[in-house]
């Protein structure tokens, strides 16, 4: 288990953007955005929730965009974020890591408070059994292997805290939730867990170097699988190929707060690498998901699954989705720059975004495509939302 610090903020070269692998398309056009008439400041003592943007400013903001645009020698390219959860969503590659979190797999209807007999025996449902559906490839990040081993493994009715050494686990269950690898130093992996997948074929790799978290770990392993199969899809397309994956990171949040600010930092560190410069990495748990905004010259549209009222149009027919409450947080540092279309509360770049002034909270998607300009690399959060059954 890591026990050093690693850096939050750092300073970036501009031949060192952010390139989360959001799909490529510079002739992709946003829909026209929607006006607002909020002014809000989250400035110092001022509680509300962020600023305002009026129909009548969008001419001067466009503006005063195209300039810092033209102003910046390189082309700019659109990187997207399109949500995993629509149900038409592309064949993109896509990796999950299940950190060392409990798993709240189940959907409203049968909640955690719901009687044993009520939930279903081992299968994963809500943020985390879509997110498994989507992936290809699925890494346990050392305790990460307990938690899935207590969410699919043990019936409802056995389930006891994998802090407990519980060798007497049913472990006659489906095999549909068997991980591709189990990585890290392995402090936190119990025996008996490692005996059951082991037996079950899962490959098993200590690495046992204390520079790094188990989260970076597995990413190692990732950027692995991501070159191998660049590797074999170039060979299948002779050339020109560029690869495009994502990478959903589960279990990032409501933990230790250490811990949360160092899955955020990962995302930091492992966006700039070159094997993810067509990869999207992206943090989730039930609540929140998070992920980082490229700077300018890179233009940022972001598709959620529930913007506005669409929850209230699909709640009948739809399960787990983003909503519609995000926020911008200047993660970096302070972020000069930030103007936005398709929130109801828009930014126009007149103030700077930072901590100790204004931060976005607590904001709301209106459109279905939000189109995000920023000066600095920015976290975009989101709420999870699971609707229906």
């Amino acid at each position: 288990m890591m026990h050093i610090a690693l850096p939050i903020a750092f300073t970036l070269a501009s031949s060192q953007i952010f390139t989360l692998g959001f799909r490529v398309n510079n002739n992709y056009s946003a829909p026209a955005p929607t006006s607002t008439s909020r002014d809000a400041l989250s400035t110092g003592p001022v509680s509300s929730s962020s600023l305002s943007i009026l129909p009548a400013q969008r001419q001067c903001c466009t503006h005063d965009m195209k300039m810092m645009k033209d102003s910046d020698a390189q082309t700019t390219t659109i990187h997207r974020y399109d949500s995993p959860f629509f149900p038409n969503d592309s064949s993109m590659s896509s990796a999950l890591i299940i950190l060392n979190t409990p798993i709240h797999n189940t959907s409203p209807s049968v909640g955690d408070d719901a009687p044993p007999q009520c939930k279903q025996h081992g299968t994963l449902s809500g943020v985390i059994g879509a997110l498994w559906k989507k992936s290809t490839y699925r890494v346990c990040a050392d305790g990460g292997a307990n938690r899935l081993y207590e969410a699919t493994v043990l019936p409802s009715n056995q389930r006891v805290s994998v802090d407990d050494d519980n060798e007497d686990a049913d472990d006659s269950t489906s095999e549909d939730y068997l991980p591709d690898l189990i990585t890290g130093d392995l402090d936190s992996l119990h025996p008996h867990v490692y005996q059951y997948y082991k037996s079950k074929g899962v490959e098993i790799v200590r690495v046992e170097d204390q520079d790094f978290h188990d989260l970076d770990k597995s990413l190692m392993a990732i950027e692995k699988w991501i070159g191998q199969k660049k590797v074999r899809d170039n060979d299948e397309t002779n050339a020109g190929f560029i690869h495009q994956s994502r990478v959903f990171i589960y279990g990032g949040f409501g933990g230790r707060f250490d811990q949360e600010m160092a899955v955020i930092n990962a995302l930091c560190v492992w966006g700039k690498k070159e094997t993810f410069r067509q990869t999207t990495l992206a943090v989730y748990d039930e609540q929140t998901c998070a992920f980082l905004l490229s700077a300018l010259p890179t233009t940022n549209h972001i598709r959620i699954k529930y913007p506005g009222n669409g929850l209230e149009k699909t709640i009948q027919s739809s399960r787990e989705g983003e909503g519609p409450t995000c926020g911008l947080i200047p993660i970096l540092g302070r972020c000069e720059k930030v103007f936005t279309t398709g929130l109801q509360w828009n930014l126009n770049g007149d103030v700077p975004i930072e901590f100790g002034g204004l931060v976005s909270s607590s904001n709301r998607v209106i459109d279905d495509v939000v189109v995000i300009d920023t000066s600095s690399p920015m976290l975009f959060t989101a709420e999870m939302i699971v609707a229906g059954v």
